[in-house]
């Protein structure tokens, strides 16, 4: 087996660092801790990306890429398991909170607090990833009020289930508001 060319090591690093990143839920770790975890070397981290920044960029890029896949997956998940709007989105509520998706969700929230704190580059990437994910919720409900709202609440239950690790209380407040939405008295 030949060795990597430069750009396909490159690339494995980065596939590496972002797995650390989705282990961990966040990116703030230093390029010595990052580079330990998947056993390679600061310098060589630095070598391959420039500076700790520069990773980070592209493992944000590479995590853009995956958010896409992961979004497309749940929602074909959901669509397929299900036969109604309301079951799709529990579905999706589900899934959201398995134990596989923790790393993801936390990472997510770090990103939410680089955004808050004024990095151009993350409210970016964030505003990028909102406009997914209400294109998506559109065209599961058809509304894109509707969809929006749906990704607010799904912001807020993510962050109720992360600090409280229980997933039932956001799995009622996306049942109570599309009860709410089927009510003649709510418009």
């Amino acid at each position: 087996m030949s060795r990597p060319t430069e750009p396909q090591k490159k690339a494995e690093l980065l596939e590496k660092c972002l797995e650390v990143a989705l282990e961990t839920g966040e990116l703030d770790s230093s390029i010595n801790a990052i580079a330990k975890r998947i056993g390679t070397s600061g310098r060589m981290l630095v070598y391959h990306f420039g500076s700790k920044q520069e990773l980070e960029r592209q493992v944000i890029a590479r995590l853009e890429v995956r958010l896409r896949a992961q979004l497309l997956s749940l929602q074909n998940t959901a669509v397929a398991d299900t036969d109604t709007v309301a079951e799709s989105l529990l579905a999706m509520w589900r899934q959201f909170t398995t134990p596989e998706m923790q790393g993801w969700l936390k990472l997510t929230m770090d990103l939410n607090l680089r955004a808050m704190r004024g990095d151009t580059e993350t409210q970016q990437f964030l505003e990028r990833e909102t406009q997914q994910w209400v294109e998506a919720l559109t065209a599961l409900t058809g509304n894109e009020a509707v969809a929006r709202s749906l990704f607010h609440l799904f912001q807020g239950a993510t962050l109720d289930f992360l600090t409280t690790g229980n997933a039932q209380r956001g799995e009622q407040s996306v049942k109570a508001f599309l009860e709410g939405m089927r009510s003649p008295n709510i418009h």
